[in-house]
């Protein structure tokens, strides 16, 4: 039941089901709740043989790291420089835990520019229908578990949200003043 609504709501839904899935993903992060989330990625590789919401989730991990990026460029602040340095490595690797609770969510706004970004990426991954063959965590390392013939574009949705968390929160998600506190 919940596979098929999952999927009416994609099939119908498209980019703006992948927009708003992937922009909302990240407070469920927050919260712990996307654990919830494996036995649906689990039911839909089952019923369907694969799966297309984890490339879309797998978009908010990327929207946090053009964020975490653009912050480090930007900032003069040295303490938080190190803590974004020691978060993107394992961020590009699926793990988006750090940058949120160490960067984005801590400073505010860079939260919702990385959730914009987010929400970029995961409309272009429900444009192009990329899906899974199994579950594992996100980011780079997904790319193993994407189609073979959606390998490229499954990376290019990622790259654009990197891009889209930068420039979002580069051009209006953080302000030095916002560093002081941390």
């Amino acid at each position: 039941m919940i596979t098929k609504g999952l999927l009416g709501l994609l099939d119908v839904g498209g980019i703006l089901a992948g927009l708003v899935l992937a922009g909302t993903f990240l407070p469920l992060v927050v919260t712990g709740l996307h654990q919830g989330l494996t036995p649906v990625h689990m039911e839909l590789i089952n019923t369907i043989g694969d799966d297309p919401l984890l490339p879309i989730l797998a978009m908010g991990g990327a929207g946090q790291v053009g964020a975490a990026f653009a912050i480090y460029f930007k900032t003069k602040n040295e303490r938080l420089k190190k803590v974004i340095k020691g978060g993107l490595p394992v961020g590009m690797l699926g793990i988006g835990e750090p940058l949120i609770f160490g960067v984005t969510l801590p400073l505010g706004r860079p939260f919702i520019t990385a959730c914009l970004g987010a929400a970029v990426g995961g409309a272009f991954q429900a444009f192009f229908k990329i899906a899974t063959i199994a579950i594992g965590v996100s980011g780079i390392p997904l790319a193993f578990l994407v189609h073979t013939n959606q390998i490229l574009l499954y990376l290019l949705g990622l790259l654009i949200a990197y891009v889209f968390g930068f420039i979002f929160t580069w051009t209006f998600g953080f302000k030095e003043e916002m560093a002081k506190g941390i």
